[in-house]
């Protein structure tokens, strides 16, 4: 069963706010979380309650009481980036604005179905992708080292390295775990589908703490860089270009 969205509906007109609810009630992809009128309401409401999409209005209510739709998804573009907000408005007048301000979508009133549709597909989509990265990110997996079996989280792990036949694990606060039993094509298929990337013959990386891969043409050298961690790993540079569309692909941030 698909997890359903919690909402936020931000305006002071009551019969916009129930258009809203019998229309997010039959994709049955939402349920209401809560209703205000002004958006420092719905600034409010969030600091106490889990919401995944906000609908609010160009301008909620009176603008000498309240601050408009565009402020509230400024505001949360930067201390909320996860929640999804869609600005609605009776004229298109202002959708630049709420693109600009990277709003999930902007809608007319009154609501076209058809519109309404294509914009929960979108919804659902950004949404599952966050439920996904926050599964992998909280997933964790049970290792057997030299001293026993260790529960080590998946985001935790820097890299996974082959040396005089023996496997270690790096992680993020620079401790090493030595691992007993595995082989590198074990590990790899271990963390399959988990955001790891086999670079070099002895090198496993974590995709997501990845924040720099250089490439030193003239000596035919590749390696990666990790975020507060002195070093770097061997690329294998038959996977440099695979790395690189990869790393693009999926993460904006790092440095090539």
């Amino acid at each position: 069963m698909m997890a359903e969205m919690k909402v936020l509906l931000v305006d002071s007109d009551q019969k916009l706010r129930g258009e809203l609810a019998v229309m997010l009630h039959a994709f049955q992809s939402f349920r209401i979380a809560g209703t205000v009128q002004t958006t420092e309401e719905a600034v409010e409401y969030i600091q106490s309650h889990d919401v995944d999409v906000i609908f609010v209005n160009h301008q909620p209510a009176d603008p000498r009481v309240t601050s408009g739709g565009e402020h509230l998804a400024a505001v949360l573009g930067q201390s909320c980036p996860h929640i999804q907000v869609v600005i609605y408005s009776n004229t298109a007048e202002w959708a630049y604005n709420a693109y600009r301000c990277q709003c999930a979508g902007y809608l007319l009133v009154p609501f076209d179905p058809l519109a309404f549709q294509s914009l929960v597909n979108r919804l659902r989509y950004v949404f599952d992708l966050q439920q996904a990265k926050r599964e992998v990110s909280n997933r964790s997996i049970m290792i057997k080292t030299r001293s026993g079996y260790q529960l080590t989280r998946l985001s935790d792990i820097l890299f996974i390295e082959r040396s005089n036949r023996k496997n270690r694990i790096v992680t993020t606060d620079g401790q090493e775990i030595s691992l007993l039993g595995y082989t590198m094509n074990q590990l790899e298929e271990m963390l399959e589908g988990c955001g790891f990337y086999r670079c070099y013959q002895s090198f496993i990386v974590n995709l997501s703490q990845v924040a720099a891969v250089r490439a030193n043409n003239d000596a035919k050298i590749y390696t990666i860089r990790f975020k507060d961690y002195e070093g770097e790993i061997l690329l294998s540079r038959e996977k440099y270009a695979e790395l690189v569309a990869l790393l693009k692909g999926r993460y904006a941030r790092i440095n090539i």
